[in-house]
């Protein structure tokens, strides 16, 4: 008996000892699993060279095309209209009969009254047809001037000292989308708006061809000014932490530099801080990466386009 409890013994202090390696093993295996540096990613990337561009400050804003000067014609005797000698479109000068008036005062025996425009304009609208009663305050029809046509548009008030009577603007048509069309400034309203803080600005476009018509929807477009500037492709620029930022290739890393961006033009974008130009700024991958970040350079850094 007392050899058979000597023998458990022995059994039991075993397998402590054997439990105890083999803990000690494992725990010098996870320290040394620890000390181990974690493996380094490198992030691949593209990169671009700051370039400076000449930029144009724009101004825009939109109105409707009008005639420049719309005529009613009215008869100057009363009566019912016999005939419409013009139809609408019809080109018509000073001096020519448009319509043909019955004088129907009974009692009286009147010859047929011919009115005549006073203007050169095309028919926009007969307002009149024959039979209709005619007298000094109903209208016949309406003449248009079209052979040039105006645009009023409204623009903000902060931007209209860079606006001044004769400047040229550039207008663009639904009707014609592929096309620009010269205008000029020639008039400026003495007021503002006081509902949107706009001042109207009344622009004149050549028309001898009469394409362009009264009411077309018109877009406007000024150069306030021009001015040279730094600008990367728009693929650089970041957002960290509310920040727009850019990362720079430097050493095998990234480094993170806080900007201030102003216009986009086209695929690039204007920095007004942050940058002096000749720096290598990432342009693919730049999302990705963190400050200080491993990177490799795909091929040589090419310039903003």
């Amino acid at each position: 008996m007392k050899i058979g409890r000597i023998i458990v013994a022995v059994v039991l202090i075993a397998l402590a000892v054997f439990i105890g390696l083999r803990a000690k093993s494992n725990i010098d295996a996870k320290k040394r699993e620890a000390a181990r540096p974690a493996p380094v990613t490198v992030t691949a990337v593209e990169t671009a060279v700051p370039t400076v561009q000449a930029l144009e400050d724009k101004i825009r804003s939109s109105g409707n095309l009008q005639a420049a000067a719309e005529v009613s014609i009215f008869s100057k005797v009363p009566g019912k209209i016999a005939n419409n000698l013009v139809q609408m479109g019809s080109l018509v000068s000073p001096g020519q009969v448009v319509s043909i008036v019955n004088r129907d005062e009974v009692g009286y025996d009147y010859k047929p009254f011919e009115v005549k425009s006073d203007v050169q304009g095309v028919v926009a609208r007969i307002i009149l047809n024959p039979g209709a009663s005619v007298g000094s305050t109903a209208p016949i029809l309406n003449l248009v001037d079209i052979d040039q046509v105006k645009v009023v548009a409204g623009v903000d008030e902060k931007n209209i000292r860079f606006i001044s009577v004769g400047q040229p603007a550039t207008v663009r048509l639904e009707a014609y989308p592929d096309e620009r069309f010269n205008a000029r400034v020639t008039n400026i309203s003495p007021v503002a708006n006081p509902l949107n803080r706009t001042i109207d600005i009344e622009l004149s476009i050549p028309n001898p061809s009469h394409r362009l018509k009264p009411g077309m929807y018109a877009e406007v477009e000024w150069t306030a000014g021009r001015r040279t500037a730094i600008v990367i492709p728009l693929v650089a620029l970041v957002e960290r932490a509310g920040q727009k930022c850019v990362f720079l290739a430097a050493d095998g890393a990234a480094r993170m530099i806080p900007v201030t961006v102003g216009s986009i033009v086209g695929d690039n974008i204007e920095i007004l801080s942050g940058l002096k130009g000749g720096e290598t700024v990432i342009t693919t991958g730049a999302g990705q990466l963190n400050d200080k970040d491993k990177i490799t350079v795909a091929g040589p850094a090419a310039g903003a386009k």
